[in-house]
């Protein structure tokens, strides 16, 4: 009797920077209108350098960005900001919330120090390109986030 061995196509990230958020939203914009490849989608941003959550100002821009994200990703689109001592106050939003707000012993994992940086060696970004990431979103740079198939992310990696 002879096996067969079936490969199973695997779900990878891909991650792009954009300096602004206009920009940002035409590249959601065009994914959503162009292909017929629907990745999950996240976005990863900066709103400070200090570490404050519940100040009004904060509260005022959490509110705006998470009307803002709803209106290009969906109705049903999760939204979250925390703290990170070495980066500032991050949002995130979309398929990747639960990550950045998982609960390890009382803290969230986006808050702890090295927090971003181990969730995206987790999602299988490389050492150099992970360091690249948070260096971009220390600049205030937002971090497109997508997790698809190779050929689905192929077919993306070509329109950006």
């Amino acid at each position: 009797m002879k096996t067969s061995h079936l490969k199973q196509e695997q779900r990878r990230f891909l991650i792009k920077s954009y300096r602004n958020l206009e920009q940002l939203k035409e590249v959601i914009l065009e994914l959503s209108n162009t292909t017929s490849v629907k990745p999950n989608m996240s976005v990863l941003g900066k709103l400070g350098q200090d570490c404050v959550v519940n100040n009004k100002e904060t509260q005022l821009a959490k509110t705006e960005l998470k009307h803002y994200f709803i209106g290009i990703l969906g109705e049903k689109t999760d939204f979250a900001i925390f703290c990170n001592p070495e980066i500032g106050t991050l949002f995130i939003t979309g398929s990747l919330v639960s990550q950045f707000l998982n609960d390890m012993n009382g803290t969230v994992l986006g808050e702890m120090t090295s927090g971003p940086y181990g969730i995206l060696r987790g999602l299988g970004i490389t050492e150099n390109n992970a360091s690249k990431y948070l260096k971009d979103l220390n600049e205030k740079c937002f971090l497109l986030i997508l997790r698809g198939y190779d050929q689905e992310l192929k077919i993306i990696e070509e329109l950006l």
